[in-house]
């Protein structure tokens, strides 16, 4: 036990690895960005110390993938794009952004009853039609600012 603690005090692992257990291949942040992987999403992408995901560049599109809830550990935060999870099975929308979609904003054909957890922001189209909820463009005003049409079919 003591030539652990020395080899690791030596190599002052804590101080100049921010995050011990990502550092070792495991850990909240390596489960999030190989589910990131595993979706494809290659984009740039932040994950902020609250573990919210931001993209940077281009979108994220993970429609028709089947998806019926997002893993606990997803959260996206900001998209610097747009977010597309159409012809899915999701049932909820946590885990889409919170904040900011600056591109369109699709959630079509799944089998939502509500639009929480909708981003609160979208720079351009919200499309949410095809659901089990027939949801109209106030219901949509209602909890998000969107800068250009919704789309309720």
């Amino acid at each position: 036990m003591k030539l652990v603690r020395e080899s690791l005090n030596e190599m002052n692992f804590q101080k100049s690895v921010g995050d011990p257990l990502g550092a070792l291949g495991i850990g909240r942040k390596k489960m999030i960005e190989d589910w990131l992987e595993e979706q494809q999403i290659y984009a740039y992408h932040i994950i902020n110390d609250d573990y919210s995901i931001d993209i940077t560049e281009y979108g994220v599109d993970i429609r028709s993938i089947g998806l019926n809830v997002f893993p606990d550990y997803i959260q996206f935060n900001k998209i610097n794009g747009f977010f597309n999870c159409c012809h899915n099975n999701l049932t909820s929308l946590r885990g889409c952004p919170i904040y900011y979609v600056k591109g369109d904003f699709l959630c079509s054909s799944n089998k939502l009853r509500s639009l929480d957890f909708c981003p609160k922001y979208v720079g351009e189209n919200f499309y949410c039609g095809y659901n089990i909820t027939k949801f109209t463009q106030k219901d949509v005003e209602n909890v998000c600012d969107v800068v250009k049409r919704i789309f309720t079919h």
